[in-house]
């Protein structure tokens, strides 16, 4: 069965393009002109992914990203005229899984949507089932929560995604490359510091939470996760 995109542009002649590209690599296309109109679609039927355009008349991309994300991890890639680094981490940080600048390459989007969409599939058959503790820490997967003993500690998905990946392999260190590539799906974006400030507010929220579990600096490389409990994983304290 055909896989189906969103498509969210109020540019008509720029709607057309994308759905060019993508009904020719063989994906089902329901186009949007307005966020408002995408948003009730949404509601009643989640597609395999979606692809928004930044800059639109009603409401901006990132708020209809945020507002997917309340109810769906679907994968979105934004679309905007606006190529500067800080709009492309912003889009990744609330949420969005790519971002590609106009004017784009057709057959780029379309195989960045491909992408997109193989990697979420990828994700909903692998083994993300059951729970495992490290440290002071209860991660449940399925639910995507983590607790300590002062209760459920709140992370937005990037950081959530983060975290775990770093818990699943205590004391294995991560380079920020690695990290950017596994978690925004995107290759290096140089001169970014995105890792980073995603792990100073991780290490903000475990610090509260009072965590024996910490993000230690690999200096010159990346980050790696430190139980400082001198628990094992899955270990349960006496």
């Amino acid at each position: 069965m055909p896989k189906l995109v969103y498509v969210l542009d109020d540019d008509e002649h720029i709607r057309g393009i994308i759905e060019k590209f993508l009904v020719y690599e063989g994906f089902t296309v329901e186009k949007f002109k307005n966020g408002a109109e995408l948003l009730e679609a949404v509601e009643e039927n989640v597609p395999d992914c979606c692809v928004i355009d930044v800059m639109l008349p009603d409401i901006n991309g990132f708020s209809v990203c945020t507002r997917i994300r309340e109810k769906s991890m679907v994968p979105i890639l934004f679309v905007s005229a606006k190529g500067e680094e800080t709009d492309r981490i912003l889009g990744l940080e609330i949420g969005g899984d790519d971002y590609i600048t106009k004017p784009f390459s057709g057959r780029e989007l379309a195989v960045r949507v491909k992408s997109l969409i193989r990697r979420s599939i990828q994700v909903e058959s692998a083994d993300e089932s059951g729970t495992f503790t490290l440290g002071n820490l209860t991660y449940r997967l399925t639910e995507r929560t983590i607790a300590s003993d002062e209760g459920s500690i709140s992370f937005t998905s990037k950081e959530y995604d983060l975290f775990v990946l770093l818990s699943r392999s205590p004391n294995k260190a991560f380079s920020r490359e690695e990290l950017l590539r596994k978690i925004w799906k995107w290759e290096v974006i140089e001169g970014t510091r995105s890792v980073d400030d995603l792990v100073k507010r991780i290490r903000k929220k475990l610090s509260e939470a009072k965590s024996t579990v910490e993000i230690k600096t690999v200096f010159g490389f990346g980050y790696k996760v430190v139980d400082e409990s001198g628990l094992r994983p899955d270990e349960n304290p006496a």
